[in-house]
Order: C-alpha cells, then structure tokens, then sequence
C-alpha cells in the first residue's frame, strides 16, 4: 500500500513538530537537533513533490530549509536566541517559496498558497529587535496557521 508522496510529507512534519516540542519541552539539545535534521528531510519530500510544478524554484527549498537548520542548529547549540532569529529568515523564505509553488501547480485552494507566502514573509518581521510581543504573536500565528492549512490538505485532499 502506498502512502503517496503529500501523506509522507504531513507524516514527517508531524514528526518534526513532535521532536521540536519535545526536545524544548525537555530541554533536549539532541532532540532539537533531530528535529532541525528532520526538518530538511521535510524539505527533500516537498521538493519531490513540487518538482514538476517548477524544477527550479522547488530546487530553492533545498539550500532554504538547509541553511535554516544550519544556523538554528548553531544557534541552539551556543544558546543565543539572536541565531535562531535569522534561522526564521531562512524558514520564512522557505515558506514562501512553498506558497509559490502551490499558487503555480494550481493544486491547492489558492488562499493555502497565498497564506504561506504571507507567512513566509510575516516571519521576516521577526529580526526586529524588541518586536511588540503581539506582532510576534501574529507572524508566529499567521505561519502556524499557514502550515496547518497547508498540511491538512495534504493530508486529505492532495494529488
């Protein structure tokens, strides 16, 4: 039985989401590490999935998704919150470029693809110092919004 390549890809962002929470709620640094591994592996399943929407751009997730685990790894790893601040830069492009890339394969309802490209860029918000606490509310809500949206209709409605 064949799970499809859209279920693999909500079954290894419910696995990274499920690292990352436990690894910050245990304070696990391995943990969080795995998760950020996991992560890029997310990034290698929508890369096969999206390209034959757009070769190219999907080519983008790679080194976005990569440089993002990179820096929050390092981040992480030094305990400096400022690293992993610019790691949702490269996060927040990374979202972006999915959005893009759903809105050009014209396979999901468009406001999914249109709602990632927003919280892609909403995250970009987030190198501002001292950031009103609601405004990082808001990036941080219109992305895990985003990401919903998107994985559960990958879940139950994709190609």
């Amino acid at each position: 039985m064949s799970i499809g390549i859209a279920r693999l890809a909500v079954i290894v962002w419910a696995t990274y989401f499920g690292l990352s929470a436990a690894g910050i709620r245990l304070k696990n640094l391995p943990l969080s590490l795995a998760a950020n591994t996991v992560y890029f592996v997310l990034a290698i399943v929508l890369f096969g999935y999206f390209a034959s929407a757009d070769p190219l751009i999907a080519t983008a997730l790679l080194p976005l998704a990569a440089l993002g685990c990179v820096v929050q790894s390092v981040g992480m790893i030094q305990h400096d919150r400022g690293i992993q601040r610019v790691a949702l830069v490269f996060f927040g492009f990374f979202l972006a470029v999915v959005g893009s890339l759903l809105l050009r394969a014209d396979i999901a309802p468009r406001p999914i693809g249109y709602a990632l490209v927003g919280a892609g860029l909403a995250s970009c918000m987030l190198l501002i110092p001292k950031l009103p606490a609601p405004m990082t509310a808001l990036a941080f809500g219109i992305g895990g919004l985003a990401e919903g949206a998107f994985a559960f209709w990958m879940l139950v409605a994709a190609p």
